[in-house]
């Protein structure tokens, strides 16, 4: 009896193991395309651990399975590990902000970044220095793909303006040239002259060389010759007359009639009361 109550307790416990025990065999469910949790509880409720390593994919979303190893209706041991592969959703990555920083370090950026370096060309830039980064293509923050190429322009610095004389020339033309150059004007300044025409530049600072953008030009322009009145000689002599138009800054000519003997001025070309230029010559008609 008691040998046959042995083999019974061996025959129940033989039976457990291989039915309900640890010997005990089932199918691995079917749960590609369901969510991560879904998956979970099926495997428990056929008695099976999981664990879950997740890998990008580019058509199914984030947290869905996307295959299961040993594979669906497999026959494996009750408590077997089936290991889950979910979908992480697309790859992609973040541009990182590179503007204002230098090449080398944009570059090291990048590859951090599991990106490339795309097309590098360089620009002028009044706000970024030279040898940093003014943009990228695309811009910081978009979402692209591994191995995606950046573009990037590096700054020149400034852009330098090479200045152009305009001494002599209308001042219109010069003001709107330099203007249009970016550079920062002022024409305010005037002063006679003899020799530059009314309205064209006397002088001009700096005259030439190189300038960057908002830099200052100063122009000084003509107002003419300065108008002189020009005084009554008439009946003075020769050489008194003489004196007192060079003294305004005039040029004489003396015409003698009759050898000037009596030596009384008795016409100016130019009459008395009028304006004219200094340096303007006034022939004396003597007796």
């Amino acid at each position: 009896m008691v040998v046959l109550a042995l083999i019974l307790v061996a025959a129940a416990a033989a039976l457990w193991f291989f039915v309900a025990g640890p010997g005990a065999s089932t199918t691995v469910p079917k749960v590609d395309g369901s969510t991560t949790k879904v998956a979970e509880l099926a495997l428990t409720n056929a008695h099976l651990s999981s664990r879950v390593v997740r890998s990008f994919d580019e058509t199914t979303r984030a947290g869905v399975v996307l295959a299961a190893d040993p594979a669906a209706g497999r026959e494996v041991g009750r408590g077997s590990m089936v290991v889950l592969t979910v979908s992480q959703g697309q790859e992609r990555y973040a541009v990182p902000k590179l503007v204002g920083r230098s090449q080398a370090e944009a570059e090291q950026r990048l590859a951090d970044a599991k990106l490339t370096v795309g097309q590098v060309t360089t620009a002028f830039s009044e706000t970024v220095p030279q040898g940093q980064v003014i943009s990228t293509s695309p811009g910081a923050d978009t979402s692209v793909k591994r191995a995606t190429p950046v573009a990037m322009v590096i700054s020149q610095g400034r852009q330098p303006i090479q200045v152009t004389d305009w001494t002599g020339k209308p001042a219109g033309e010069a003001v709107k040239a330099l203007t249009d150059a970016k550079l920062k004007v002022d024409a305010t300044k005037a002063d006679w002259s003899d020799t530059v025409p009314k309205g064209s530049v006397i002088s001009q600072s700096p005259a030439g060389g190189t300038l960057f953008m908002g830099d200052p030009v100063t122009l000084v322009v003509s107002k003419g010759p300065q108008l002189v009145a020009v005084p009554d000689v008439f009946s003075k002599k020769s050489e008194d007359a003489t004196a007192i138009l060079e003294g305004l800054g005039f040029t004489v000519k003396i015409d003698k009639v009759l050898g000037g003997l009596l030596d009384f001025v008795r016409n100016q070309s130019i009459p008395a009361g009028t304006k004219a230029p200094s340096g303007s010559t006034i022939t004396l008609t003597v007796f």
